[in-house]
């Protein structure tokens, strides 16, 4: 015998809209935490292209703070990287490095954050990143923003690609989950049928009859 067998009719709906909506809520909640954290910079990412940057200089402001979890605050070294590159154009210009396309969203006054809770950790992981690019002089290729010229990737992380896995697999899970979800309520018949309904003022759709 079935588990939702000996249900109800209404606690066999009450059950299947609980898992509907449950599922499509985690799923949407997680098409939206990627693509704030993925999707949005790897689409302006797109716009930068490659070039060749020279360091100009290397510079450290005043620690910024930043959280490392849950109830976890700390401190790090904010490095500002200039460096000067040739546009399309083959003009000249200046701009201020950053990491890669989620470093210039979320830490833009920084050219390279850490953010473990050692800040003697975070520390160390900034003063390798200005040993290896903040070397005034130094050349390496990187990637320049034709519509803002001050903004400068040192690699990009994200292509076409990673954007259609991002955004094809969630939206394949929710999917999954919505077919599975009316199998499962048309194999224990989870609608109410209009003779088991109790009275109600209100239509099917919410509207006041």
């Amino acid at each position: 015998m079935g588990c939702c067998e000996n249900m109800s009719p209404e606690r066999k709906h009450a059950v299947c809209r609980k898992m509907l909506c449950s599922g499509m809520i985690l799923v949407m909640a997680l098409i939206i935490m990627l693509g704030i954290l993925i999707v949005k910079p790897a689409i302006y990412g797109r716009a930068f292209k490659p070039t060749t940057c020279t360091v100009v200089s290397a510079d450290y402001k005043d620690n910024v703070d930043c959280s490392c979890g849950r109830n976890c605050y700390t401190q790090m070294p904010c490095l500002v990287v200039m460096v000067t590159y040739q546009d399309r154009k083959n003009v000249t210009a200046t701009g201020m490095l950053h990491d890669d396309e989620g470093e210039l969203d979320q830490w833009s006054m920084c050219s390279y954050h850490s953010c473990s809770r050692s800040g003697q950790l975070n520390y160390d992981a900034v003063s390798r990143f200005e040993q290896n690019y903040g070397q005034v002089g130094e050349t390496y290729s990187c990637f320049y923003n034709p519509g803002k010229e001050n903004e400068v990737l040192l690699r990009k992380d994200y292509d076409n690609m990673v954007i259609f896995h991002v955004m094809f697999w969630p939206s394949l899970l929710l999917a999954v989950l919505i077919g599975i979800t009316c199998v499962i309520c048309a194999k224990y018949k989870c609608w109410l049928d209009e003779d088991d309904s109790p009275p109600s003022n209100y239509s099917r759709f919410g509207v006041p009859a």
